[in-house]
């Protein structure tokens, strides 16, 4: 669906390379936005952004590392000397029972899911502030307020990126900046498959998913539609 207002607007989404993060790029670029894909496989995400288009640039970007983040960030607004939207997308999971998390796969997954939604957030509202607007869109999961068996650091990890978002919500609206907290239900990714869990009946589409997002985002500046819960059916 097309979004007149959201032509010509700078976006970074992170996780681009696959599901709902490349749906997101995809998106953003069919109404008119130059999208920075971020992305550590940076030979597939290359792929991609050349095919999308020259609105598309890939930027090889790990979330987990502050020094990066920082340096993507001032990498748009140098080159384009804004940020309007930035979407904290990243994720990862592995299934793993209790006996078996080491302290390794603990920082890992709680890095990319909750320190680098974190990180991109900081660096968003600092160039956000300057211009006295903007938008932050992160996406969590219904595992922030579900738990489940083999999936504790993820869902831990997620409960702290939801409440970490609400609270930063709350801090930035009085700079024009709006923060959408996103969950979704399952999407028919490969997200479920790479984690070693069973993709959910009825998974959602992750194009859909996007374009609800589009919409909220296309809102006016004085209403913040949050769609939060998305179920699969």
């Amino acid at each position: 669906m097309k979004y007149n207002n959201l032509k010509d607007k700078v976006v970074m989404v992170t996780g681009a390379s696959s599901g709902l993060g490349k749906c997101l790029a995809r998106a953003f670029i069919d109404n008119g936005c130059t999208v920075y894909m971020g992305a550590r496989r940076a030979d597939k995400l290359q792929r991609i952004a050349s095919a999308f288009g020259e609105k598309a640039i890939a930027y090889p970007l790990d979330v987990t590392d502050r020094v990066g983040m920082r340096a993507a960030a001032y990498d748009i607004v140098r080159e384009k000397r804004r940020i309007d939207i930035w979407v904290n997308n990243a994720g990862g999971e592995e299934s793993l029972s209790l006996e078996n998390i080491t302290s390794e796969i603990l920082e890992e997954i709680t890095a990319v899911n909750y320190f680098g939604l974190v990180y991109g957030t900081q660096e968003a509202a600092k160039y956000m502030k300057h211009q006295k607007q903007g938008d932050i869109v992160q996406i969590l999961s219904t595992s922030a307020f579900t738990p489940r068996a083999n999936e504790s650091i993820y869902c831990a990890a997620k409960a702290a990126a939801s409440i970490f978002s609400e609270s930063v919500q709350q801090e930035l609206k009085q700079y024009g900046i709006r923060v959408f907290p996103i969950y979704p239900g399952g999407m028919n990714t490969e997200f479920a498959q790479k984690a070693g869990l069973q993709s959910p009946q009825n998974a959602m589409e992750p194009k859909d998913v996007a374009d609800i997002i589009l919409h909220a985002l296309s809102q006016p500046r004085n209403i913040t539609v949050v769609p939060r819960i998305l179920r699969n059916g």
